[in-house]
């Protein structure tokens, strides 16, 4: 596919295309960009099985569907044209001719996830399924937009060399971003730190930028993604996730799906909690407060992350101030939603999560001496913020899957 060769200011082609290069010339791009994927109703369904069940006889794909033998294999066969699927050896189980084992292609492909958070921006790569290539932590400072566009072209002209990328095409990019939509357009009311990304529509500016498909979601949503893109095997089929970062917000899987809501703010749980009250509900940005004002100084999140010690005094003050807060959101995730469990994650520490569930109150008996069924309270399965994976994975949700 013939695309735009944008350069960084020394005159490097800019493997992405950045919009805020200089210099501008016909030619092919070095990253290899995928035409946007435009799968069938079909071939997205036959995608997830192998996702969840594969290595799977393609022959056994029917057993899931409501296609035919003929469709399953014609489709199976476009996939892997695609370079969505590939094929192994077949496994004999009886008399007759094998099918062959049906795989994700883990080799041709990759997603970029973005995630832009109030203390710095990070940048990973992903494979289809999700499996990390390649990660940064960018210099730039979060509030310098240009400045971090540039740095991710920079990034991915190194990338680029390397043998994990040189086969592949990009789906697209996801980003992360911490606040709360204000239009339909993917603008976001972000926090202080960040409040360049204010007001704009994110996903325009990097698929624009980058020349690939784009997406943009709440970080709790993206974590929430994350989680539930992982939990193959169990039962989080409806499940909440609660994202403990600056400040504080959840995201919402129901029957295998995010749930974005009408304005896209579904899972905005500080709209419960009344402007006098606000700064008691449980955001790091509040215990970081805390805990300066009794001695133990912290410059933000990764460094509470690095030093945490649940014994601080004002962290069990803490716990007790936001708890009335946390309870409230629990009642109110599973009288709405009704979920099976709900994750403590974000980039609370793990020692702070186990105290934040520890904090939350448990079912009671009612009149007639009944327990309600009640949700697993549980630690996030991701260690640090799995924002940054959701967003890597929602180009694959949103095209593929």
């Amino acid at each position: 596919m013939e695309m735009m060769k944008f350069f960084d200011s020394d005159g490097s082609a800019c493997p992405i295309g950045c919009a805020i290069c200089l210099r501008i010339e016909q030619g092919s791009s070095v990253l290899k960009r995928a035409d946007r994927l435009s799968l069938s109703e079909s071939e997205r369904d036959i995608m997830s099985i192998v996702r969840a069940r594969g290595p799977i006889a393609r022959s056994d794909i029917t057993e899931f569907t409501t296609l035919s033998q003929q469709s399953v294999h014609r489709l199976v066969e476009n996939l892997t044209d695609q370079k969505l699927l590939s094929s192994q050896k077949a496994v004999i189980k009886g008399r007759g001719k094998p099918s062959p084992q049906v795989v994700l292609d883990e080799a041709s492909t990759y997603s970029l996830g973005v995630s832009v958070r109030p203390d710095n921006v990070q940048l990973i790569a992903v494979s289809l399924a999700g499996a990390e290539l390649r990660r940064a932590t960018l210099q730039s400072q979060p509030n310098d937009r240009e400045s971090i566009m540039a740095e991710i072209c920079r990034i991915g002209s190194e990338w680029s060399k390397t043998p994990e990328f040189r086969a592949r095409t990009a789906i697209g990019v996801g980003v992360s971003i911490q606040g709360y939509r204000i239009s339909k357009m993917n603008q976001f009311t972000v926090p202080l730190p960040t409040k360049s990304w204010s007001g704009i529509p994110i996903d325009d500016l990097f698929a624009d930028a980058l020349g690939i498909a784009a997406f943009t979601e709440n970080n709790a949503t993206c974590a929430a993604i994350a989680e539930h893109h992982n939990a193959l095997g169990d039962n989080s089929r409806n499940m909440a996730f609660l994202s403990f970062n600056f400040g504080f917000g959840a995201g919402i899987v129901n029957n295998g799906a995010s749930v974005i809501g009408g304005f896209g703010n579904a899972g905005e749980l500080g709209v419960l909690i009344p402007d006098d009250e606000f700064k008691h509900r449980p955001a790091l940005g509040e215990l970081i407060k805390r805990l300066n004002d009794s001695g133990v100084e912290l410059s933000g999140v990764p460094e509470l992350q690095q030093k945490f010690d649940p014994s601080w005094p004002a962290v069990a003050e803490w716990l007790k101030e936001i708890s009335p807060t946390l309870d409230l959101t629990i009642r109110a995730i599973r009288a709405v939603v009704d979920p099976e469990a709900i994750y403590f994650g974000g980039e609370a520490p793990a020692g702070l999560r186990n105290l934040l569930i520890d904090t939350c109150e448990r079912p009671r008996e009612n009149r007639y001496g009944e327990v309600l069924p009640f949700p697993e309270l549980l630690p996030s399965r991701f260690n640090g913020d799995a924002a940054i994976y959701g967003a890597a994975i929602l180009p694959a949700r949103q095209l593929v899957f």
